[in-house]
């Protein structure tokens, strides 16, 4: 069983800023969905990350411990810091 990280608590603004921040570091990024609940499929080089939004929950982000500095290295500091990821390692 693989470690992972799990952010859950994501406001829709944080939810959607990740997966743009992703795609535009070359991330491919798979989405769908309806109203009420969104989710996102986001990969590269053999790392993922499963994202869902429900609006009556907010949004939630799942992926390998193992690959955390690289995805920490593709998203803006202060996209971190709202994140809240302060044991994020960089």
């Amino acid at each position: 069983m693989v470690d992972q990280i799990s952010l859950s608590g994501l406001s829709e603004e944080s939810w959607r800023a990740v997966i743009e921040a992703l795609a535009a570091a070359g991330w491919s990024v798979r989405k769908g969905g309806g109203l009420d609940f969104s989710w996102a499929a986001v990969e590269r080089d053999g790392m993922r990350i499963d994202m869902e939004y429900d609006a009556w929950q907010e949004g939630e982000m799942v992926f390998a411990k193992a690959d955390a500095s690289i995805i920490s290295g593709d998203l803006p500091a202060q996209l971190i810091a709202k994140l809240e990821i302060g044991s994020f390692p960089r």
